[in-house]
């Protein structure tokens, strides 16, 4: 596995073995989501298949600027969003810690495959820590075997179901 992981950093592909097929990116510069972040933010949401507008996204990053319990983190390389993850920490009744959750996490499909959807989750993980966290909970959905390898590859574990209803 950490040759898997060093793989990652230097944008190959573990399944191919060698260099990612697609080309070479500079390396991303990760920082707090801003206002001016929202046409970006509604195409990789898009990616994701939850469509938004750049107005939605833009309301969206507001409402999370004001929010101290989520931050929201973007990648950007050469002037693109290239992706994003959210953190959330809550205080728990069952643990003595906070609760910590990957709130969303989308890497677009062309900057797929560099290591950015790896330091998008360190990141994350070292602002958790910074908070308290012990643990750090994140759902994906069933359809999405890419993302559970990826997530199998840092180390996380299938520990249970999510259950959802529409209100």
């Amino acid at each position: 596995m950490g040759a898997q992981k060093d793989d990652l950093r230097r944008g190959r592909s573990p399944a191919a073995g060698g260099p990612s097929a697609s080309s070479p990116i500079e390396p991303p510069q990760l920082r707090t989501a801003r206002r001016q972040d929202s046409v970006g933010l509604a195409g990789l949401l898009g990616e994701l298949g939850y469509r938004s507008s750049p107005e939605q996204a833009a309301e969206r990053i507001e409402r999370i600027e004001g929010d101290p319990a989520t931050l929201l983190i973007v990648a950007e390389v050469e002037g693109e969003l290239a992706g994003f993850i959210a953190l959330h920490v809550q205080n728990l009744v069952e643990r003595d810690e906070p609760g910590c959750a990957v709130a969303g996490l989308v890497v677009g499909e062309r900057f797929r495959r560099h290591g950015i959807g790896e330091l998008l989750m360190e990141a994350v993980e070292k602002e958790a820590r910074k908070r308290g966290g012990k643990h750090l909970v994140l759902n994906t959905a069933h359809r999405r075997s890419d993302a559970h390898s990826f997530y199998e590859a840092l180390g996380y574990e299938h520990s249970g179901r999510r259950y959802a209803k529409k209100l």
